[in-house]
């Protein structure tokens, strides 16, 4: 069983990402688990009819009391049909009320749940997807790349300023717990902004923290407006660039063991002298 974590700042395009990987990979005959880690609670909308019942909300529900609830609870099965018999399975983890508690504990509780319930034994998928908020890498947030759950961590980003010091951020937590979990990472997926020389700015960002750059996306209106109607390009749009772009990228990443890094890392001032050499 593959497990990667997604990470990518607010609004960069890291569901969009995840959703379309699950459809991939589906389609290439497997079982895929999705598990949004996001208190909006709508990385895995594309995939399915309906929203799932955040795992957090269930477990209060069930006033925590993990033997009373029932794995149907906490997980869908997208009714999308697949090539070659794939499968989508989706969870979200959900959060505390806007203003009360730690978005982070909804990931913890989320991942126990999962464990709790040996939800990995009983599907046995062949890869877990976890779509995680990256603005901070606070315990909760980082949780599947400290504890070892997410081997391989990809980042969503683009050629801004506030993307990159997010994936900066993250880099950080993947070098920080690379002995202690295994974890590594897999590299870029660039979400272009529409910034002056954007794609070599990105692609210098990846060659100096040692990693490397897996798919280059411009803006597509084709995307923006499947996601309007809740859906992934491939539904109606098969044969599309974007659907292309999806099924490269998912191959990609299953295939890729051997091209795993322990990222360097820089801070905030260093990252923004490196920059800067590029606006200006």
């Amino acid at each position: 069983m593959k497990q990667i974590a997604i990470y990518g700042k607010g609004g960069i395009g890291k569901s969009t990402v995840s959703t379309h990987l699950s459809y991939a990979i589906a389609n290439q005959g497997k079982c895929v688990l999705q598990v949004g880690c996001d208190p909006k609670s709508d990385s895995t909308h594309n995939l399915l009819t309906q929203f799932t019942q955040p795992i957090l909300e269930v477990l209060s529900k069930h006033d925590f009391e993990y033997e009373d609830i029932e794995i149907d609870e906490i997980l869908l099965k997208s009714p999308l049909l697949f090539d070659d018999n794939g499968t989508v399975f989706c969870a979200e983890a959900g959060g505390p009320e806007p203003g009360i508690g730690c978005g982070g504990k909804g990931v913890i509780e989320a991942i126990k749940t999962l464990k709790r319930l040996h939800v990995f034994e009983e599907l046995n998928p062949d890869i877990v997807i976890y779509d995680i908020l990256g603005d901070v890498v606070c315990g909760g947030f980082s949780m599947p790349i400290r504890d070892g759950y997410a081997e391989e961590t990809y980042l969503v980003t683009s050629g801004e300023l506030e993307a990159l010091y997010q994936a900066t951020n993250v880099m950080g937590a993947v070098r920080r717990f690379s002995r202690r979990s295994g974890a590594k990472l897999g590299g870029l997926i660039v979400n272009l902004r529409g910034l002056a020389d954007e794609e070599r700015i990105v692609n210098d960002f990846a060659e100096k923290m040692g990693t490397r750059v897996l798919s280059i996306n411009p803006f597509s209106q084709l995307i923006k407006e499947c996601g309007g109607d809740t859906k992934t390009v491939f539904e109606d749009f098969p044969d599309s660039t974007e659907a292309e772009q999806y099924r490269q990228l998912a191959t990609i990443i299953m295939n890729s063991e051997n091209e795993l890094t322990k990222p360097e890392t820089m801070t905030f001032e260093q990252l923004y002298e490196w920059w800067s050499g590029y606006i200006h």
